[in-house]
């Protein structure tokens, strides 16, 4: 099980079994006092105790981690570890009673009730978020992987992978036969080792998962080499671990052990946070938009009739496609306009496209680009999910096709309004060779340190309106 993934399911669970105890210790003065709060002078009593209670379960989370492998685990050994966490909790109370000299003042009845009530009340909860969390990582959060392995042992290999909820094998590619077109066990085989490289670089993958036999050492490690250029986590079996290619973690892939190499490896703590600032960002640029909308509206109509949006596929996390908006600030034809300007293309390569008083676009499109007012509509973007406040650039679907497997790893994250690149310089790095080494730069060490730093420089650089030509 991915880490991120355990460690966040476990966390949900700790948050929702303590909402869990405070409504089972509502419903259990309710039962003995017919009121959620205790009347009285006992009342204060009550609500300390209360308080105690969920330090204690907090403190057993920290010591016992009984909410550890909170997905995996089976129903049996739920309602165990379930059972054995209110044990110990039972014990913290009845020795704060003996310490405090408290037995006498409480309510047993009330104390029964509470129990009873929060241990059934969290074994349920835990069934039911586990089943959410779980056909939710089979579909929307499942890795989509590659399987490269050899005609011999690929259906038997396919077959212990199809096990694995949070695993979606999508493709096969074969090293020792061309089978491209068919397929094992419903999976396509989609490459050999003659274009295996080209065909994983334009499939939308997050991993690949590697069994070749032992003596093919050589062809493994070419094939690894091309997955660690383009930012592909790599899932080897066990016993292959010479290899450095980025950070190495073992884990269970079904009855495979495995080394899984990849660029990087995020805090979970760090993703989650990050990803909170995405929305809120996201929340205060759409309503920004909300506001440029009308403007943006009546200079579009004069100057060039026809959508206010602009809308276009480009290429997302790890090669997933996803339709960007923004304001159109070029006129209707520009597409059909770009082949004849690619002579002029300031870039130096046919990966990016970027031209000085580029004629296609109208006078108050380059308004609304020098303002940066055409990236706002991204802001459904980010709030969807596809994109984040700060990432890489994404790219379109014609750019991607025409990277070499290196570039790829430019895409091994989630894309973002802003990035290293445009506050590196926004239009002065002409380079896409350097463009990537800073996009790998920040891939490589990342931190939200440095994600608040690009978000200052970009509103420093959209303000005074430096290298937004």
């Amino acid at each position: 099980m991915n880490q991120k993934i355990r460690t966040l399911s476990g966390y949900m669970a700790i948050l929702l079994d303590i909402v869990v105890i405070l409504a089972a210790y509502s419903v259990a003065n309710v039962l003995r006092f017919d009121t959620i709060q205790v009347s009285g002078m006992t009342n204060a009593d009550y609500a300390a105790l209360r308080w105690f209670i969920i330090l204690a379960y907090i403190a057993v989370q920290l010591f016992f981690r009984t909410n550890t492998d909170f997905l995996t685990r089976d129903k049996l050994r739920e309602a165990y570890l379930v059972f054995k966490q209110y044990i110990i909790v039972a014990a913290c109370v009845m020795t704060y009673f003996y310490l405090m000299k408290l037995g006498s003042d409480y309510s047993r009845l009330q104390l029964g009730y509470f129990f009873v009530i929060a241990l059934s009340g969290t074994y349920i909860e835990h069934l039911v978020l586990k089943k959410i969390l779980q056909q939710k990582y089979m579909t929307t959060y499942a890795e989509k992987i590659v399987l490269i392995s050899d005609s011999h042992n690929a259906g038997t290999v396919l077959s212990e992978l199809k096990k694995i909820d949070y695993l979606s094998t999508e493709y096969i590619a074969l090293t020792d036969e061309d089978l491209t077109g068919t397929d094992i066990d419903g999976v396509p085989v989609i490459a050999n080792m003659d274009n295996m490289e080209e065909v994983i670089k334009n499939i939308p993958v997050d991993g690949a998962f590697i069994y070749m036999p032992y003596k093919e050492y050589e062809l493994r490690e070419k094939i690894m080499g091309w997955l660690n250029a383009m930012g592909i986590k790599i899932y080897l079996d066990l016993h292959e671990y010479g290899y450095e290619y980025g950070q190495k973690q073992f884990m269970p892939i079904g009855n495979y052990g495995v080394i899984v190499y990849s660029n990087y490896e995020y805090d979970i703590r760090d993703v989650v946070i990050k990803r909170i600032m995405d929305i809120c960002g996201g929340a205060v640029l759409f309503i920004c938009m909300c506001i440029a909308l009308p403007f943006v509206a009546i200079g579009i109509a004069v100057q060039s009739p026809g959508p206010i949006m602009f809308k276009q596929i480009r290429i997302g996390k790890n090669g997933r496609r996803f339709e960007i908006y923004k304001f159109r600030s070029m006129y209707m034809d520009a597409e059909e306009r770009k082949a004849s300007l690619m002579e002029e293309n300031e870039m130096g390569s046919d990966f990016m496209f970027k031209i000085k008083d580029d004629p296609r676009i109208f006078p108050a499109g380059k308004i609304i680009r020098k303002l940066s007012i055409d990236e706002l509509p991204q802001a459904i973007n980010i709030i969807k999910g596809d994109m984040s406040l700060v990432g890489t650039r994404p790219p379109t679907e014609a750019e991607f096709e025409m990277y070499k497997s290196y570039h790829r790893r430019r895409v091994s994250i989630k894309p973002g309004l802003t990035g290293l690149w445009q506050v590196s310089g926004r239009s002065s790095i002409t380079d896409f060779d350097e463009i990537v080494k800073l996009d790998c730069e920040y891939i490589d060490n990342w931190n939200l340190r440095q994600d608040f730093k690009i978000i200052l420089k970009t509103v420093w650089v959209v303000l005074f309106g430096k290298g937004a030509e």
